[in-house]
């Protein structure tokens, strides 16, 4: 620089001097302008983006519009006594809530530590987190470090679906600047301890758990508020990068984070050293690994009832909430519902081990094989061949229309599935793409228990086959199946007596034809019983009584008390004009056929005195926040109804008893235990399903036995078996009372007494049947009456007082022909069958028997000869009687029982069954001797009863010489009565 006085009058000099001065005024013009213009830019830029932002921040979610709540919590079914069923959640949706104050200090600690050091001192954005993200951001080049605080990072996990949904680097920042808005609005309307709890509910820790309590059971196996400094940091340590640090799958790096999160908690002062030393000591991952394996142990399918409960609540809230099928679902996995199951964990153990245990089905036991086919062709299309295409594969192959897809073993089914893999391929050109092979053991068997009183379903059986996914099908809940005799109750005798029947009513067992025309109802024990009461025809389960029942109420009316008795599955009428409502309803042949579940909850109305209640697999269902939302334990003018009078129910409980009996067809269930117990079987007409519906005082039970496809099962008692054995075994764990009645008799019922044939009340000739009837319904006119007859069951005559087996008809006279017709007759007859008594059982005295019961020869003679002396012989054994005229006399005739056999001189009886009375006529001869005519041979007799023979006359030349021992020779004539020669 120019120190000089010489220098410093030579700058003076050129500052003043005039180009200078242009120079500096030009400079300053222009600074000027550069500088406005800078300004202006800087006013544009901040006015456009003041306007940029105001852009935004208008278009920011409403504070008051938002849900910070957490969404998604797994739900819970529990038993009754409040242990846990099952959890149920989808992905990112398996979260438990709970309280801030029921979350430890250690965990709250650990989580501002890591994730929000000044959580406590900002309102919602944290300006220095900012500051210092910005500065790391220009110096690295990195903008990754995240400034988000708790607050903002519940914002984009509750509102923002964590950032998913963004698609630019202008929506991010968008986003950004809504949360940071969000934020301070929220912190002014929530406390730092609500908000804090919420994040630690919402925030997502890896292996698809949310929310530090399903987090701390997943990895601990234990309760958020157990957990340990140790293990709270092993938790908090998972948030920025759920995947990376989850400590089933990487625990070398979350223990690096541990660390972290660690040191964090020792600088802020939330522990001290010596608690950080012991938690870098703490082997935690060795307990993590073995809660791993115990949970993987725990994991299952659900079962079939744990399925029902969850479309049954599904189902409810569509209904509720006016939701789709999806959105139902979706919302009972992710709603956080707290559900009390009606299951019975210990009865369902015995259901289902008895169902599935192999005594119950035959040594030969076959598999049902259920095959799906996918090929995909040479431009990647996939075609898909389900069952029915290979049941029609197999149908034409082997000309049998009825082909089903029943093997001996799985090794024959699989050979069949390779050979309709092969031929599918080479009949279409495509490739093999997947399948599904699956085989389950035939027969197989369901069973479906209630409590009537509840309409509880306390266990389900579903077949013999382990379970393989969720929400499959049920065939206990949604099979289909013809439910056969058990309708005979259902759909006849119940619908007769509830609209003023009685059990006393009896009807002709006799062929019968179908109003259609369809055939004749034959009954399942061949041929007929004559006739049979209400009472006959639940016991024996006779199929003409049932059909003639039905007939008297109207198909139409019992269908009406089907649908009351909730069976959803039979048709008024369908687009091809079938329809349940005919004859045939009484005996089980339905379109499509009924489920175990609905035929138990029918029978189930029965045991509960008439009232009918839906069946339920849940009795409450409490909300996240608690709240009772279904009562099913308290719904009864929603879920219950009366469909038939108490003494209905009684009455059809007490024959029904009789069929669990040994005169009834269910004998093979009579249980080993002394209960109350009421049922009625069911066989469908080809044998191709078994029933068996019983109830006890507690509870309702049906079992279905059969196969899957339609397949003959024979004569087989095991469902009745399988009835028993589950209800003893149940009897024998909750100690039933042996003294509890299913049904106590109600008032209103009187026994009745009615005439047989016509069920008016008995006048003369009736023949009657007693039983019980209700008061409000007894027949009130009475019979025009009828003709009573016995009839021997051995000659079919009119019987006497000796035939040892006589059976009394009733007998009606048709008033217009005439004709007399005898009821419930079970053997042949004609019109003389009323003027012909019974000659072969007859009294002592009309059949000619002495006190000792030995045939009497009863023998007369008129003057002028002899003849064997009256006499008493062994039953059925051979006498001859000897005839012999004096001198100067001849026979004239001789007479056996009235008859004449003309004058012979010996008769001779074999087989004498009766007594006989033979009397010999003598005349007196001229004293001119006469020649004496030669009798004429008499034509052979018809063999009689007792095999009379005559003998003719002697030679009267020789007649003298013998006549001396005819009276002795006749009572000892037993080997002497061969020879006697015919003389008729």
């Amino acid at each position: 620089m120019i120190y000089s006085k010489h220098g410093a009058e030579v700058i003076k000099e050129r500052l003043v001097s005039k180009s200078q001065r242009y120079s500096r005024k030009v400079f300053i013009s222009l600074f000027k302008f550069v500088l406005a213009g800078f300004v202006f830019l800087v006013v544009v830029a901040a006015g456009a983006g003041f306007g940029m932002m105001k852009g935004i921040l208008d278009n920011a979610p409403d504070i008051n519009g938002i849900s910070i709540k957490p969404k998604g919590f797994k739900s819970t079914i529990y038993y009754e006594d409040g242990t846990v069923s099952k959890s149920i959640s989808k992905v990112n949706s398996d979260r438990v809530y709970v309280y801030y104050d029921d979350i430890p200090e250690s965990v709250r600690n650990a989580f501002v530590a890591i994730e929000d050091e000044r959580y406590w001192q900002h309102n919602g954005i944290d300006i220095r987190g900012i500051m210092r993200a910005a500065i790391r951001g220009i110096t690295t080049r990195n903008f990754d470090q995240g400034a988000s605080t708790i607050t903002q990072q519940l914002i984009k996990n509750a509102v923002f679906n964590v950032g998913m949904d963004e698609t630019s680097f202008l929506e991010k920042f968008e986003r950004k600047i809504w949360e940071q808005s969000l934020a301070i609005e929220l912190e002014k309307k929530y406390t730092k301890e609500q908000i804090l709890e919420y994040y630690l509910n919402t925030i997502y820790l890896g292996s698809g758990v949310n929310g530090v309590e399903a987090a701390s059971e997943t990895y601990f196996g234990k309760k958020v508020s157990e957990l340990t400094v140790s293990e709270a940091s092993v938790i908090a340590g998972i948030t920025q990068n759920p995947y990376a640090y989850d400590p089933n799958y990487n625990p070398e790096d979350n223990a690096k984070r541990r660390k972290l999160v660690l040191k964090k908690m020792l600088e802020l002062d939330y522990i001290d050293q010596a608690e950080y030393d012991a938690c870098l000591a703490d082997n935690v991952y060795d307990r993590i690994k073995e809660a791993q394996n115990i949970r993987k142990e725990a994991e299952h399918w659900n079962t079939y009832f744990e399925d029902e409960i969850l479309r049954e609540l599904a189902a409810e809230f569509e209904e509720m909430y006016g939701m789709t099928e999806d959105e139902a679902y979706d919302e009972a996995y992710t709603g956080g519902y707290k559900i009390i199951s009606t299951q019975d964990p210990a009865v369902q153990k015995i259901c289902e081990e008895t169902v599935r245990d192999p005594d119950y089905y035959p040594d030969d036991s076959t598999v049902a094989l259920d095959y799906d086919l996918t090929l995909v062709n040479s431009v990647g299309e996939r075609f898909y061949y389900g069952k029915g295409s290979f049941i029609s594969y197999y149908s034409e192959l082997t000309g049998d229309p009825t082909y089903n897809n029943i093997y001996s073993s799985p090794d024959t089914a699989r050979e069949a599935a390779e050979r309709y893999k092969e031929a599918m391929i080479e009949k279409t050109g495509y490739k093999f793409d997947s399948e599904n092979f699956e085989v389950t053991p035939q027969p197989t068997a369901t069973m479906v228990i209630i409590d009537q009183h509840t309409g509880y379903v306390v266990a389900i059986a579903n077949g013999r086959s382990e379970k393989k996914g969720n929400l499959t099908g049920n065939l206990a809940t949604q099979g289909v199946r013809q439910p056969g005799s058990t309708f005979k109750v259902i759909a006849s005798f119940l619908p007769y007596l509830d609209t003023g029947g009685n059990l006393a009513f009896t009807q002709k067992d006799e062929p019968y034809e179908f109003a259609d025309g369809s055939g004749i109802v034959n009954n399942w024990y061949g041929g007929y019983h004559g006739s049979g009461s209400i009472r006959d025809g639940i016991r024996d389960s006779m199929n003409v009584i049932a059909v003639k029942t039905i007939t008297l109420v109207t198909p139409e009316v019992a269908f009406d008390y089907c649908e009351k008795l909730g069976f959803t599955t039979l048709i008024r009428e369908n687009e091809n004009g079938a329809t349940d409502i005919t004859q045939s309803l009484a005996l089980g042949g339905l379109t499509y056929g009924v489920t175990n579940l609905e035929i138990t909850a029918a029978y189930a109305t029965i045991a509960n005195g008439g009232i009918y209640r839906k069946p339920v697999f849940y009795s409450k269902v409490y909300d996240h926040d608690g709240n009772l939302i279904i009562d099913h334990s308290n719904d009864d003018e929603t879920r219950a109804r009366r469909v038939i009078k108490p003494t209905t129910a009684w009455m059809l409980i007490d024959c029904m008893r009789d069929v669990i009996s040994w005169e009834g067809t269910g004998d093979a269930a009579i249980p080993r235990n002394d209960f109350d117990r009421a049922g009625k079987t069911g066989t469908t007409s080809s044998t191709y399903d078994l029933w068996f519906c019983g109830m006890s005082p507690y509870y309702t039970a049906s079992v279905w036995y059969g196969y899957e496809t339609q397949t003959r099962l024979g004569d087989r008692t095991d469902h009745k078996r399988i009835w028993r054995d589950v209800m003893d075994k149940i009897c024998e764990h909750q100690h039933w009372d042996p003294d509890r009645l299913i049904m106590e008799q109600p008032e209103g019922l009187t026994q009745v007494t009615v005439c047989k044939l016509s069920g008016d009340l008995p006048s003369g000739g009736c023949p009657t049947n007693t039983d019980w009837g209700a008061v409000d319904s007894l027949p009130s006119n009475y019979c025009e009456g009828h003709e009573t007859i016995r009839v021997c069951m051995e000659t079919h005559k009119i019987a006497t007082d000796m035939c040892p087996d006589a059976k009394e008809y009733a007998v009606t006279t048709d008033r217009k022909t005439g004709k007399k017709t005898i009821h419930d007759a079970d053997f042949e007859y004609d019109e003389s069958i009323f003027s012909s008594s019974c000659d072969k059982h007859k009294s002592k005295e009309e059949l000619g028997l002495d006190e000792e019961g030995r045939p009497v020869i009863k023998t007369s003679a008129t003057e002028g000869g002899e003849i064997s002396g009256t006499t008493s012989v062994p039953m059925n054994s051979s006498v001859t009687v000897f005839i012999k005229p004096h001198d100067g006399y001849i026979i004239k005739d001789v007479t056996v029982n009235g008859q004449s056999v003309g004058p012979v001189t010996q008769w001779a009886i074999n087989n004498v069954d009766r007594g006989q009375t033979i009397n010999a006529v003598f005349e007196k001869i001229n004293q001119d001797p006469q020649p004496q005519p030669q009798p004429q041979p008499q034509p052979e007799p018809d063999p009689q009863p007792n095999d009379q023979q005559q003998t003719p006359p002697d030679n009267p030349g020789d007649g003298g010489d013998d006549s001396g021992d005819s009276g002795d020779d006749s009572g000892d004539s037993g080997d002497s009565g061969d020879s006697g020669e015919s003389g008729e």
